[in-house]
């Protein structure tokens, strides 16, 4: 077995059902509602193959991706290179960063805070707080567990070409005193053919609203500005909605 993240190509078309001009337009309307500051340099936060980089730099913006993986950021950067984008990528653990120059919005995606404890999550939080400025913007997707964690097994697949990639995630809570999660991500991949398998093993320390909202009061440095369901701005989160795919913003102060 070969690890998934080294293999950015076949991570991306697992990952290709998002519109990313579509969630970029709810990028910049939090931009345009909520930020204290104009914005033109974006962090993302476990970048991965950077999907939205095209789109970001063709709206103008300068991107930096920060990821712990060299073959993501080296796919990352060939992709900056083709669209000639203004890109920097840094080779960093998000939970413990620091960049040469302040951004004014960060972002991280598909739930991609990978904190193992409560210690990471807070030196997550605090390399954060060191790389934007303040009145800027942190966007997380799919970050706060809106429903106890239970045990999961989801499966889809996706077509880019010659190349058909079923992906298989499972997660099952270990340790419900301290909230880790613990499971796999498996890529059963048809190439021209050839089939292969990548499998990565997944440990996260989940958090939930409530103890989220205390985490953030407790810190001098972020204000809570709201969350939505399903990158909707018009769907607040605060009754007893399902929720699919929850967005949360805080601002630097």
């Amino acid at each position: 077995m070969n690890d998934v993240y080294s293999n950015p190509k076949y991570y991306e078309i697992a990952f290709d059902f998002r519109d990313i001009p579509a969630e970029v337009d709810v990028l910049e309307q939090v931009i345009e509602q909520y930020s204290h500051i104009p914005v033109s340099t974006v962090l993302e936060i476990g970048c991965g193959p950077a999907p939205h980089l095209a789109e970001l730099a063709r709206r103008g913006y300068q991107y930096t991706g920060l990821d712990l993986n060299p073959a993501m950021l080296e796919y990352a950067q060939s992709k900056a290179d083709a669209v000639k984008a203004s890109a920097r990528f840094e080779l960093a653990d998000m939970t413990g960063f620091e960049l040469d120059e302040k951004v004014d919005f960060c972002y991280v995606l598909l739930g991609s805070l990978e904190a193992r404890n409560t210690a990471e999550l807070v030196s997550h939080f605090d390399s954060v707080s060191r790389a934007l400025k303040q009145g800027g913007l942190y966007f997380l997707d799919w970050c706060v567990e809106f429903a106890p964690s239970k045990n999961v097994a989801d499966s889809w697949e996706m077509v880019s070409g010659q190349v058909k990639v079923k992906t298989v995630h499972q997660a099952t809570l270990a340790n419900p005193v301290e909230q880790i999660v613990e499971g796999s991500l498996t890529l059963e991949v048809e190439d021209e053919g050839v089939k292969k398998v990548f499998r990565e093993a997944l440990v996260a320390r989940k958090i939930y609203p409530q103890e989220f909202l205390l985490f953030v009061a407790a810190r001098s440095d972020f204000e809570f500005v709201g969350w939505w369901n399903n990158w909707d701005l018009t769907q607040p989160l605060g009754g007893t909605q399902e929720v699919g795919r929850p967005i949360t913003v805080l601002k630097r102060v």
